[in-house]
């Protein structure tokens, strides 16, 4: 039996202002033995809401319906959110249900009802009315089962042939065409073209032959993180010295102390020793203990004081220490005292003294694991503290870091003064190189890789031979140079486990896994622009690094505001909505000590991907939500979520 996915899209029923009629009637008409509902929804009219839901239904259903938003309102958006997802268009499929429904009623010329595929999974798009959608799903019943066979094989040979019957014997007439198992009467030709893997543009096709449209589906934002979090790989383990240990790395298990702290009844003043019973007087000052000096040989005696330094261990005999204020000096010889007035007259038993284990105790926990190591210096020094010689912690990633582009000048490398016509100075890797040490990675430049397939393969090979992924900036779009993800498809075997995200800037992100040993290797293929890439490493990158550094573990609450922390802030500035994608406009985040909240301004007014200025003090990305006619622009005073990505201003 197929999966089945029923979702109703209508914002008054997802609020419960009205009931959802469709969505039972579809169910009902797609039950017996072929169908079988699996998932069933009612969201918004929200384009973001309904790709994001197909998306995630799409790897466990063979059929998704989607009923509403079809019409010609503003507000009916199904048919745009169902074309950032298509992987592939299916016209005649849609064109079925018009013809039929147009033979019940004229009105179904009003409704643009669409198919497509989601990867495997076929997806339609039909009328809200129960009778509109229930009555396009019906002229194409009797098909859609073999157009889910079909979308759900890798080729329809084996389809197409009985079982028993060969490619050859059918094409011989040795057994009849209306033999073959599907039912289409149809026999696909023998496939004589090689193999290409994946979706991505044949690296042997001439450049006609490449995709006019990208035939990655476009992902909400959420969901990309998602994928990433879920295909980037776990944390490891390494066993290091203290003074190996970097800022920002996690310990991995729990840290115990072997030993008490102090491991002897220590000084708190610098002053003198002595049993408390004696009380005030005149004592003979026996002699000096410092800090690091030995009691195990004497005993202090009645009548007797011993002047000790802060840290010093408090010999035997004495319980209390007088500060040195609380004394006088009444003799001396040869500058040495010899007696010595003590002024106090409430001296008590323990005064100034610290206890054994008074600070650590031997056997308790004194780093939990999941302890992250900051620069303010108190995790490293409880870890020296507690008489350990090593240390779990989880390994900062090693990561390459390229940039791709013929046109593309190296400004690491050797000064080039003067730039022939159209070539630009990359931008790209060292602002990538600096925000991942600032990570606390373990980066490898590898430099600028021409736009050259044999070229960009042996360096990504050799990439992932040593690190424990890529990141790559440019050739990653529609541009007929752009080989990275074929590259990544025929070349390394690997997997694109997304090629566009639904955002403004960075929409050609790309994210693909590569097996490698036992195991596979990550690579992050960003776009070219400048500012497209530091936003994508933020948007990704950084959450994933963050993972594989261990910031999960022993944590609570969302996974999300760990990796990738937000605040809520007051905006500064009227920003225009962008229509098509949500926006990540670059701004500085700020503490409004008058207010008591956050504030964010915009870094200028020119925003685009190609500016790297725009970069320039940012230490946040506004995150804005796509515009409509009822909300075309966020104006000042509202507030908005800020992802964090430096340092805010206090």
């Amino acid at each position: 039996m197929t999966s089945v996915g029923i979702l109703t899209v209508s914002t008054k029923c997802s609020q419960g202002l009205a009931v959802d009629k469709s969505g039972p009637a579809l169910e009902a008409l797609l039950s017996g033995p072929v169908w079988t509902v699996s998932e069933r929804a009612v969201v918004s009219d929200s384009r973001q809401e309904i790709a994001s839901r197909v998306l995630e239904w799409s790897t466990r259903c063979g059929l998704i319906v989607v009923s509403g938003g079809t019409g010609l309102s503003a507000d009916d958006v199904t048919v745009e959110a169902l074309d950032m997802v298509f992987t592939k268009r299916l016209p005649a499929l849609a064109t079925a249900m018009v013809v039929g429904s147009l033979k019940i009623t004229k009105f179904a010329a009003l409704s643009q009802v669409c198919a497509g595929l989601c990867g495997k999974c076929v997806v339609l798009g039909v009328p809200g009315s129960t009778k509109g959608a229930t009555e396009n799903v019906q002229q194409v019943l009797d098909v859609l089962p073999h157009a889910v066979a079909t979308a759900g094989a890798n080729g329809t040979r084996h389809l197409h042939a009985d079982e028993g019957a060969s490619v050859e014997n059918v094409k011989a007439g040795k057994v009849k065409a209306e033999k073959v198992k599907c039912g289409c009467s149809r026999m696909d030709e023998q496939d004589t073209a090689h193999d290409v893997q994946g979706l991505s543009n044949d690296l042997e096709a001439g450049v006609a032959r490449r995709a006019r449209k990208s035939p990655y589906p476009m992902i909400p934002v959420d969901m990309a993180l998602q994928q990433v979090l879920e295909n980037i790989g776990k944390p490891r383990v390494e066993r290091v010295p203290l003074g190996q240990i970097a800022n920002g790395q996690v310990v991995a298990e729990d840290v115990v102390a072997r030993e008490h702290v102090p491991a002897y009844r220590a000084s708190i003043m610098d002053g003198y020793a002595m049993s408390s019973a004696d009380g005030a007087g005149v004592f003979a000052v026996r002699r000096a203990m410092t800090a690091g000096a030995s009691t195990d040989v004497w005993e202090l005696q009645r009548g007797e004081i011993v002047r000790v330094a802060t840290g010093a261990p408090v010999p035997r005999g004495a319980d209390a220490v007088v500060m040195i204020e609380d004394t006088e000096l009444v003799e001396s010889v040869d500058g040495e005292e010899r007696k010595v007035r003590v002024l106090d007259t409430n001296i008590v038993e323990g005064q100034n003294i610290r206890p054994v284990g008074h600070d650590l105790r031997a056997g308790v926990v004194v780093a939990r694991a999941g302890t992250r190591v900051t620069a303010v210096g108190g995790e490293i020094g409880t870890l020296a503290i507690s008489g350990n010689s090593d240390f779990a912690v989880y390994t900062m990633p090693r990561i390459a870091v390229m940039s791709t582009g013929d046109e593309v000048v190296d400004t690491l490398g050797k000064t080039v003064t003067e730039l022939p016509l159209g070539a630009i100075r990359d931008s790209n890797r060292p602002a990538l190189l600096a925000a991942l040490r600032a990570l606390g990675c373990d980066v490898v430049d590898f430099g600028v890789v021409r736009d050259d397939p044999d070229a960009l393969s042996q360096t990504l090979d050799s990439a992932l031979d040593t690190c424990d992924g890529v990141i790559s900036t440019g050739g990653v779009s529609m541009g007929e140079r752009d080989w990275l993800k074929p590259v990544i498809e025929q070349r390394l075997n690997g997997r694109i486990v997304f090629g566009r995200v639904a955002m403004k800037p960075s929409k050609p992100t790309t994210f693909a896994v590569v097996p490698y040993a036992q195991s596979q290797r990550f690579v992050f293929a960003l776009p070219g622009n400048p500012v497209s890439a530091v936003v994508s490493l933020h948007m990704f990158v950084a959450p994933a690094v963050r993972k594989l550094a261990g910031h999960l573990v022993g944590v609570g609450g969302s996974e999300v505001q760990v990796l990738r922390p937000s605040v809520q802030a007051v905006l500064l500035d009227r920003v225009e909505l962008d229509r098509v994608r949500p926006e990540y406009v670059r701004g500085v985040l700020a503490w409004d000590h008058k207010k008591g909240a956050w504030t964010v301004e915009l870094t200028g007014r020119m925003q685009q991907s190609s500016r790297m200025a725009s970069m320039q003090a940012a230490n946040a990305l506004v995150s804005l939500p796509i515009g409509t006619d009822h909300k075309p622009q966020v104006d000042i005073g509202e507030t908005v979520t800020v992802i964090v990505i430096g340092p805010p201003q206090i």
